[in-house]
């Protein structure tokens, strides 16, 4: 399993329809072959910050979600200023913690 970080950095004032256009995007990865979940996370500092957080079976189903057509159509209107697509961060669970109770995952 692969967990995946992107982050955006939305035009001033367009904030909604940031959110709007993003939500249908996540929804449609959503749905996607191999995608677990996706979340969308705004920084309480910065509200035109966000970070996507997505749980995917692996990076090569996220590399082909991201290769659709309705994807790279709905991705070009979003009104952002920068974003990390291109350069996402890459991660596998190492440990967790869930009320107390720890997990180590293979190295």
């Amino acid at each position: 399993m692969m967990y995946i970080l992107v982050n955006f950095h939305v035009q001033p004032s367009k904030v909604h329809e940031f959110e709007s256009l993003h939500s249908a995007l996540a929804q449609f990865m959503s749905g996607q072959p191999g995608c677990i979940e996706v979340k969308v996370h705004r920084s309480l500092k910065n509200p035109q910050k966000y970070v996507v957080y997505g749980t995917w079976e692996s990076k090569q189903a996220w590399e082909l979600a991201h290769q659709t057509a309705e994807f790279k159509t709905q991705f070009q209107n979003l009104p952002i200023e920068q974003h990390t697509l291109s350069s996402a961060s890459f991660f596998e669970e190492a440990y967790s913690y869930k009320g107390g109770v720890g997990k180590r995952c293979s190295i």
